[in-house]
Formats: C-alpha cells, structure tokens, sequence
C-alpha cells in the first residue's frame, strides 16, 4: 500500500512536471504541450484518487491544472510578466489549434499527438 512520504514524493513530481511544463510554455516553445498537459492531467486524477481512496493527506500540495488568469500562482512559482505573458499565449495557441479552450482540451482529452506552431 502507498505510504505518506510516497504519495508526497509523488506530488512534488507531479508539481515539478507542471513547473517544467509551464516553463516550456514560458518561453514560447509550445511542441507538444497540449498533449503533455493531458498527461499531466491523467496524472492529477491519480493524485486525487489516491488521496481520496487510500484516505492520505496533501502535505505537499498538487498544483491546480488550470492557470488561466492566476498570475499570482504563476509569480510564486517565479515567472515574470514577460514570461507570464507567454504562458497565456500557449492558451490562445490551443484555441487556433485544437478549437476549444485550454481546460475544455484537457478535461475532454486529446489523442496523443503533437501541435506545432505552424501546423495546420
């Protein structure tokens, strides 16, 4: 049976995925985002799973998957306006490419696949 110390393990991966995820998206490089978001996703619902069924604590806290208009969540994680600003940029990216809102995308899933800048 999953430990406490484990499950927590467990969110600081999932929080330091979503950091790096958001630091790609900070820096304009939106490859392959949408798809690794859903991942992230799949991931979330794992943590809150367990969490609910195995009755563990959140000692260290699971980051919110959406993050549309929190740049207070996004300056503590230490992204700067520019940079911010870039971030919201990957949402407007997932609406041209997939049609639908960020959380819309991620919640309805995607198929594995790789939207590219440039792509049709």
């Amino acid at each position: 049976m999953l430990q406490q110390d484990e499950f927590d393990r467990f969110v600081e991966s999932y929080n330091a995925d979503y950091s790096n995820l958001l630091t790609r998206a900070s820096r304009g490089d939106f490859t392959c985002l949408i798809s690794s978001f859903t991942v992230l996703k799949d991931l979330h619902d794992v943590i809150l799973k367990l969490h609910d069924t195995l009755a563990l604590e959140f000692r260290v806290v699971p980051y919110p998957l959406t993050f549309r208009g929190s740049d207070e969540l996004l300056a503590s994680l230490g992204f700067e306006a520019a940079e911010i600003a870039n971030i919201y940029e990957f949402l407007d990216f997932v609406q041209k490419t997939q049609g639908k809102a960020f959380e819309q995308v991620i919640l309805e899933g995607v198929p594995v696949k790789c939207a590219r800048i440039g792509s049709p």
